[in-house]
């Protein structure tokens, strides 16, 4: 790994494993309203998306720290996991629907997945070159990407007021109950 860019990934493990600390103390103050018998779909859904974007950004972030790593096997093998968590998410859809979230939880899950396909390809891409510099600087962005989907998520999961960009695109498609105007 390029000099330049142990800074970040320094600075990436520790926010991430931070982050990830911060998940877990905010989960095991009420566990049973995500992970119980009685925990909401959407809960569950939120705390693994968090916890699965915080991961990926922290063992990409940890693996590349480490002298003569094959990263593009790292970031592969950590793309994948993160993927097919993520598809695993779709099992909740039907729990999507019955809380009317079924266009937000859309949105979020094809971020998450957009972002975990782009980090294989390059992954891949840095297998057979492990320092092409635009490969590099674009794992960088996917880790951001991951850290966006991660936070927001948290941010969910701890009941803030679901309001930005992803609120209002899903606002825009959502189809529109109660009564028409009249002409």
């Amino acid at each position: 790994m390029a000099a330049e860019f142990e800074t970040f990934f320094l600075a990436s493990s520790g926010a991430s494993a931070a982050l990830i600390g911060l998940l877990f103390v905010a989960v095991s103050i009420a566990p049973e309203k995500v992970f119980g018998s009685d925990a909401e779909a959407v809960r569950q859904a939120q705390a693994l998306s968090a916890f699965t974007a915080l991961a990926n950004a922290f063992f990409i972030s940890m693996a590349s720290l480490i002298p003569d790593v094959r990263i593009g096997i790292v970031v592969t093998i950590v793309a994948f996991a993160s993927a097919m968590q993520t598809l695993a998410l779709l099992t909740l859809v039907k729990h999507w629907r019955a809380q009317s979230i079924v266009y937000r939880g859309v949105v979020l899950f094809l971020g998450s997945a957009l972002i975990y396909a782009l980090e294989l390809a390059v992954g891949i891409q840095l297998w057979g070159a492990p320092g092409n510099r635009g490969s590099l600087d674009g794992l960088l962005e996917l880790i951001l990407g991951a850290y966006a989907i991660g936070l927001g998520r948290a941010w969910e999961l701890l009941g803030a007021p679901r309001s930005g960009f992803v609120s209002t695109v899903a606002g825009l498609i959502r189809p529109r109950t109660g009564p028409k105007p009249k002409p």
